[in-house]
């Protein structure tokens, strides 16, 4: 097996590893194995349960078919953003990264790296496990939302990462890790699909909605993940200030829309009652 290889399946372990003992932390007292199964058990033939799952997969593939004709996108296009946000940020990125420690990028990778991909999946989990089946449904809709707004500014206002601006003042952090870390994030994101930030968007838009979450376990954890999402993106040399400024944008923005459509609208629900 390939080095890169290696990398790559340790970090599909680390993921599973961060899932479990997200879950543990955020539902105590029961086996994180037994509460996916259970949750599979119900969700496995449903109509809406197939809703979801080819909803997620349908993004996951659009994000694929995006970030594979990008390049030939950005060209056909003729325009980029990225001087813009030079001329307009300068070296407030580089800030974040005057200080910085291999502990620091170890944590701060882990977090962009293993911990973000599983957050949404906790919470749901979470919510579902305490019984609150609307703010479940919230989060779905607000993943929704996130990858559905975000993705014409991918596409029609390309902007390329921090660290790759040409400026030389933000290097790629993760990088001093290992230089095949990033080779598992290409496939899911092109080089200059920046603004808005859609790690801190997601997550920002998991913290505010599970402010309506009774368990205050589970808002607390959701609100410091958050923030150290929006932190490594920062730090790691990923993203712009401004990218950051339009993920809060876009977070408020579709937590407002999901939580106004879950409340006011049947949406996938209907699919329970079809013959």
């Amino acid at each position: 097996m390939h080095h890169p290889d290696l990398i790559l399946l340790l970090g599909a372990a680390l993921t599973g590893l961060s899932f479990i003992a997200l879950l543990k932390w955020c539902v105590p007292g029961v086996s994180p194995l037994k509460l996916v199964w259970g949750f599979a058990r119900e969700h496995a033939v449903s109509r809406r349960s197939l809703f979801y799952l080819l909803t997620l997969l349908g993004i996951m593939f659009l994000d694929i078919l995006e970030t594979k004709y990008d390049g030939l996108i950005t060209q056909h296009l003729r325009w980029d953003f990225t001087s813009l946000f030079m001329h307009v940020e300068g070296s407030a990125t580089a800030l974040f990264q005057v200080v910085n420690a291999p502990w620091i990028t170890y944590v701060f990778a882990a977090v962009y790296l293993y911990v973000f991909p599983v957050l949404g999946l906790v919470a749901v989990l979470a919510t579902y496990h305490w019984e609150e089946r609307d703010l479940a449904r919230k989060l779905f809709w607000g993943t929704v939302f996130n990858y559905l707004l975000i993705l014409p500014f991918y596409i029609l206002a390309p902007v390329s990462e921090r660290w790759a601006a040409g400026d030389g003042e933000v290097v790629l952090l993760m990088n001093q890790i290992s230089p095949f870390l990033i080779e598992g994030l290409r496939p899911l994101s092109g080089l200059n699909n920046c603004f808005p930030s859609f790690h801190c968007s997601l997550a920002l838009t998991f913290a505010l909605l599970l402010s309506q979450s009774a368990n205050r376990r589970l808002r607390r954890t959701m609100y410091v993940l958050a923030a150290l999402v929006v932190a490594s993106t920062l730090y790691l040399g990923f993203h712009w200030v401004i990218d950051v400024f339009g993920g809060v944008v876009f977070a408020a923005g579709c937590t407002l829309l999901a939580t106004w459509a879950v409340e006011n609208f049947k949406l996938e629900l209907a699919l329970d009652r079809t013959p």
